[in-house]
């Protein structure tokens, strides 16, 4: 048992490490900052350009993390490579079920889901699938800080569902994850500069 809890350990700081750019966060944020203006624009399927930043996934983690802190510790090229495709496929999934519950209500869960209080049902879809998006992230990546944004999601997602458009919702929600990502990706461009790591 020790053993297995010195792996699960050692699995956690590699991954502290391998995401500490902050470049998950500035993905997930500019995607939900397209989708919001999906929304806003009253779209009845999610844009093309909205998916642009998942497929720039794995070129940034290349130009910005794989550049200063090699691949060999991450367990190679194969390991990194399923690392990317793991974070872009759970961005995709939040996604198609944001875009098949808010944008369009394919399913027609609007009309499924009768509340006795007025508001938008929306926002009560919009702000649960990004808060399961997030804690699914601090759960198997795992990254701790996800429990932060899941818990912004849920309880934006609550608090909006009286006041606010569901676009409001989604725009707040990017900006409380992608700020912190800026943050974090200037801060470790600073502690790792290219130009001392050549030399």
């Amino acid at each position: 048992m020790p053993e297995k809890n010195k792996l699960v350990l050692a699995r956690e700081e590699l991954m502290r490490i391998f995401h500490q750019d902050g470049i998950i966060e500035v993905i997930t944020g500019a995607v939900l900052l397209n989708f919001g203006f999906d929304l806003l624009n009253k779209n009845r399927l999610t844009s093309l350009f909205t998916y642009i930043p998942i497929i720039l996934l794995t070129s940034m983690k290349n130009q910005v993390t794989i550049s200063r802190l090699g691949i060999d510790q991450f367990g190679g090229e194969k390991k990194v490579r399923f690392l990317n495709l793991s974070v872009a496929a759970g961005l995709v999934v939040m996604l198609l079920l944001l875009s098949t519950t808010v944008l369009d209500d394919m399913l027609g869960l609007r009309n499924m889901v009768a509340l006795p209080f007025g508001g938008d049902i929306g926002n009560l879809f919009a702000g649960t699938i990004m808060a399961l998006a997030f804690l699914a992230a601090a759960y198997f990546i795992p990254l701790k800080r996800f429990y932060y944004y899941a818990l912004v999601a849920f309880a934006a997602g609550l608090i909006s569902f009286f006041f606010l458009p569901v676009q409001a919702l989604v725009f707040f929600c990017a900006a409380a994850i992608l700020v912190p990502g800026i943050q974090l990706l200037v801060k470790f461009t600073r502690a790792y500069p290219l130009n001392q790591i050549k030399k």
